[in-house]
């Protein structure tokens, strides 16, 4: 089936919109009355308990009439530990005659008379069999189950293929993955951008798999064009092999996903390329969510301070963004919590799914400037809620403090190399005192008690609130501390005070 990818003719980057707004309902309208309500136990129950007639969902606008699904709704729990399963489309001859599309209905029905029963019930088994899973990071809740089908998979290798086209990945380069192995989207999706474009991807597991010691050696042997990982864990590496002295004269390309990445990391990253010899890499961060089981990436920026969004499929999903409160919707470019409805698919599908994601910059629908591709943009500048949990918006001290808020503001400290932010109770007392413990490791020669008067000084203006105690330790114990080589991702911000206990 991959053979079908390098032929797909859904992919129209230069399209009007005014093209795209007039088909989105109609493909809308069949995926709902010929996959979703029929097959999917969880929207068949949704629908029926609202009173929604699917066959009256014919336009983008009347999705607004479908409740929103949340983690809440779907995420595994000690009493229902297979609920997720409920997303996934569960078809079955008897249903298939009552709903398929007449071509496919006659299409196994013919099978059926000319090969038999069996031969028919094979052909179902292909399209909707589960054959790949992925989980969600369970930071949350239990990790949550995503199901792929063949026919999925055969997506996610398009998807593949498209975001090298948008990323401006060459097909001669050479890659380095240093995402963790793992049943997780990001690793996965990178496996399926080499065998979409194709292009050739070394997949060395990550710090948990080779070490820093290990990816620093395969990087230096292969002088990859690309890079791709976690930016915490590729800012480790390459900061690291700049100080042994590597060199990457080839290098051109570094692809960030499962993560926030700032535009201040964006241009340190870009220093210490010029240091090893790519004075003009350029960065691009990949947008990813395990609901959606695909990814989105940037097109090229021209430097380190620009961004024209992730481009997204209008052919295979309908992005909406809404005000976080109200659930209604925001104008172009407005700042709105991301929605996610999938147009095409088997396996676990989701319809209007809100997984607290803020865009900061909405979406916009005008030419990219950078590319010229006529789609959906997402603003890159993100609020991650499913990254840093339940914590991500927190009260400490009575105040509402945005935790998210310490990536950008840590990345634009020119003297802070690493830094780890931790919540917790003062002496360890559930009825103490919140703190805010920031540990930063400097570059050598800066002056500790300067840095920490600026660090308070910068994070009281962008955020109104300063670390009760900030530690300078040395960058190993911070590595350490952080996990790089032994987390999925890296322990940035903690929140302990769950772990307290209460004194006397």
């Amino acid at each position: 089936m991959l053979e079908n990818i390098h032929r797909s003719p859904y992919w129209m980057p230069r399209r009007s919109w005014e093209d795209w707004r007039s088909e989105r309902g109609a493909r809308l309208h069949r995926f709902i009355n010929e996959q979703l309500y029929p097959y999917s136990p969880f929207y068949r129950r949704l629908f029926d308990a609202n009173k929604i007639d699917p066959r009256s969902i014919r336009t983008v606008e009347d999705l607004r009439r479908i409740p929103f699904t949340s983690k809440k709704d779907i995420a595994p729990t000690a009493e229902h530990p297979s609920r997720h399963l409920d997303l996934v489309l569960q078809p079955d001859m008897e249903k298939l005659r009552k709903y398929a599309p007449k071509s496919r209905l006659l299409q196994l029905l013919l099978l059926r008379a000319m090969h038999g029963d069996a031969t028919a019930k094979e052909e179902v088994r292909r399209e909707y069999g589960p054959v790949h899973v992925i989980f969600t990071t369970g930071r949350t809740a239990l990790p949550t189950q995503f199901v792929y089908s063949s026919v999925d998979w055969t997506r996610l290798h398009l998807i593949g293929k498209r975001i090298g086209e948008v990323g401006g990945i060459d097909p001669d380069a050479r890659s380095l993955n240093v995402f963790p192995f793992a049943p997780h989207l990001a690793f996965w999706q990178t496996v399926a951008v080499g065998q979409g474009v194709p292009t050739l991807i070394v997949h060395t597991g990550g710090g948990k798999v080779m070490g820093t010691s290990g990816n620093i050696l395969a990087m230096a042997r292969m002088q990859p064009e690309v890079i791709i990982g976690i930016p915490g864990f590729v800012y480790h590496m390459l900061r690291q092999a700049a100080h042994e002295g590597i060199k990457l004269t080839k290098l051109y390309k570094i692809a960030l996903g499962g993560e926030r990445v700032p535009m201040g990391l964006r241009a340190r990253l870009g220093e210490i390329c010029a240091e090893m010899g790519a004075p003009d890499v350029r960065v691009q961060s990949v947008l990813g969510f395990t609901e959606a089981r695909q990814c989105w990436a940037e097109c090229p920026p021209p430097d380190h301070e620009t961004s024209y969004g992730f481009h997204t499929y209008p052919d295979l999903e309908i992005f909406e963004c809404v005000d976080p409160e109200s659930g209604e919707p925001v104008g172009p470019g407005e700042r709105g919590e991301l929605v996610y409805t999938t147009l095409s698919g088997r396996g676990s599908c989701v319809l209007r799914y809100k997984g607290g994601d803020i865009a900061e910059g909405g979406i916009v629908y005008d030419p990219c400037p950078g590319c010229g591709r006529i789609v959906p943009r997402i603003s890159t500048t993100l609020s991650r809620r499913s990254d840093i949990g339940e914590f991500q918006l927190t009260k400490i001290r009575g105040t509402l403090v945005d935790l998210n808020n310490f990536l950008p503001s840590m990345s634009d400290m020119e003297d802070v190399v690493e830094w780890q932010v931790v919540v917790r109770k003062k002496d360890d007392d559930a009825h103490g005192l919140d703190e805010i413990v920031l540990s930063v490791a400097l570059k050598d020669g800066v002056d500790a008690d300067a840095a920490k008067r600026r660090i308070t000084a910068k994070l009281l203006t962008d955020m109104e609130v300063a670390p009760n105690i900030i530690d300078v330790l040395p960058l190993s114990q911070l590595t350490e501390n952080l996990g790089l080589d032994t987390q999925m991702k890296e322990l940035r911000i903690r929140d302990l005070r769950g772990q307290a206990k209460p004194h006397g």
